[in-house]
């Protein structure tokens, strides 16, 4: 049994495609018993994600859980409650997930020692503007630096010594984590650390596939980033760095200064690399006053929605 958590709030355009990529066997290549968990805490959302279940006739298959805007570590609390599945697939509404990529994220499972398998997102931003191109290039060096922390296995990557943790657009779990921590900001990475910490291993199947809009605006490029790339400094309070350190910080990027100068295919592009230094030293910056010095969590309302991203 595959149980499929999508977590959406606002996003009635996009979470029936998501439903849609994910649901339909013949697109995602999911095959025997699965259910489809959907937690949105707006009606438009949940009515949106109602008619693409009845339009893929999943019936009992389909369950709405109304949350009451908690952040996402309370709506996928909620969600876990409820799922039955062995495997976990957790995405969110606004990511779509390509062609088979059901079928390729569950694959690396039939290693009983991997807990987690993650996939690659890419940018559905074009790379003729700055931000589209600034997309592309962080969705590639992630691609990158799994493909280089992890080991090579029979038509994927296993984490061995080192890892890289999964991504919350599209990552699968046995169900050995039952809930996060409410105030949690990277709950992919805190599920990452707490499968390495049981002694199980993550994967990477790069044939897993989603696209996803990344932001076009400065204020949602940081909003956005000092969230995710800040929820690495917090986790450091839960105690969760025992088999593997800290694997996002300021000085952990420094060494991919280089791939960021050799990404480019044009003048143009390697002037937006040299942009990117600047850019993302703002963020570095801003999440040092508000998770080091500030010590700022979870909002009440949860996160901040990053509307260029929709």
């Amino acid at each position: 049994m595959i149980s499929i958590i999508i977590t959406s709030y606002k996003e009635p355009r996009t979470i029936g495609k998501a439903i849609l990529a994910i649901a339909d066997p013949a697109f995602s290549g999911i095959t025997g018993p699965f259910e489809v968990i959907q937690v949105s805490p707006d009606q438009e959302t949940l009515d949106a994600g109602l008619k693409a279940a009845k339009k893929l006739k999943l019936g009992k298959s389909f369950k709405l859980i109304k949350d009451v805007r908690r952040g996402k570590p309370y709506a996928l609390k909620l969600a876990f409650k409820e799922a039955k599945g062995d495997i976990v697939i957790l995405t969110d509404g606004d990511a779509r997930f390509q062609r088979n990529a059901v079928k390729e994220i569950l694959k690396p499972f039939s290693n009983k020692r991997v807990a987690g398998v993650t996939g690659r997102p890419v940018a559905r931003n074009k790379r003729d503007s700055f931000y589209g191109y600034m997309g592309n290039l962080l969705a590639d060096s992630a691609h990158h630096r799994r493909t280089h922390t992890m080991v090579p296995e029979s038509g994927y990557y296993i984490s061995g010594d080192t890892f890289f943790p999964m991504s919350g657009y599209i990552m699968a779990v046995r169900r050995i984590i039952k809930s996060i921590p409410k105030d949690v900001l990277s709950d992919d990475a805190y599920i990452s650390y707490i499968i390495r910490n049981k002694g199980f291993e993550i994967a990477y199947n790069p044939k897993a596939e989603v696209k996803l809009k990344y932001p076009t605006t400065l204020q949602d490029y940081y909003d956005q980033k000092v969230r995710s790339l800040g929820g690495f400094i917090q986790l450091e309070k839960y105690g969760i760095f025992k088999r593997d350190k800290q694997s996002r910080s300021f000085f952990i990027e420094l060494p991919y200064a280089l791939f960021v100068l050799t990404y480019p295919k044009s003048i143009r592009e390697l002037y937006w690399s040299l942009l990117m230094f600047p850019t993302r030293l703002i963020v570095w910056a801003g999440i040092f006053v508000e998770r080091v010095l500030l010590r700022k969590g979870m909002p009440n309302k949860g996160w901040k929605r990053i509307e260029s991203t929709k």
